[in-house]
């Protein structure tokens, strides 16, 4: 049994696993149906919009989404799932930001943050420690429905290799005793 851990963009991982490169995976993605591959939702990983706390929005106990117009806004890289809900999220709401700088990882983001050079939209799982050490102030994104989701994926065949089914009894177990009346 060879088991492999990739940590890549959640579209190469669907790749991958559409080509028989992976069995199973673990990725965060919107909860809608993806052709050839069975999604199991495990945890809802809302975005949020995180800011640094001497940010002139850090008091504030809730942010609309005029608050937000000609900010710095920090994106992650393209073909991730953050970026593309965040995209979304930001046609919905027609936010117009100054300026922006994409970066390639959710930690680069958050330091960036807490460096004020700009705000950014991670995901709330992504910010716990940083939140709780009061290093970053996290709001709810205004005008935004969360369809977040760390997801099982595999593909939609009746039978799965025994290493991936093995792997999603063991996630699914452990994530049913992971779920809390507040989860």
């Amino acid at each position: 049994m060879q088991l492999q851990l990739t940590v890549k963009k959640a579209g190469t991982i669907m790749a991958m696993l559409r080509n028989y490169e992976l069995d199973a995976a673990v990725v965060s993605l919107p909860n809608s149906p993806e052709p050839g591959l069975s999604l199991q939702p495990l945890l809802e990983d809302e975005l949020r919009l995180v800011v640094a706390p001497g940010h002139r929005l850090s008091g504030r106990q809730e942010i609309e989404a005029e608050d937000l117009q000609g900010e710095r806004l920090l994106l992650h890289e393209p073909g991730s799932t953050s970026r593309t809900l965040t995209e979304e999220w930001m046609n919905q709401t027609e936010i117009i930001f100054n300026q922006s700088m994409e970066l390639g990882a959710i930690e680069t983001m958050k330091e960036a943050v807490k460096c004020s050079l700009g705000i950014a939209v991670l995901p709330e799982r992504s910010v716990i420690k940083e939140v709780a050490a009061g290093e970053l102030i996290q709001f709810r994104l205004p005008n935004y429905r969360n369809c977040r989701y760390i997801s099982f994926v595999c593909r939609a065949e009746e039978q799965l290799p025994h290493n991936a089914r093995l792997f999603s009894d063991f996630i699914t177990n452990h994530f049913g005793e992971q779920k809390s009346p507040q989860t």
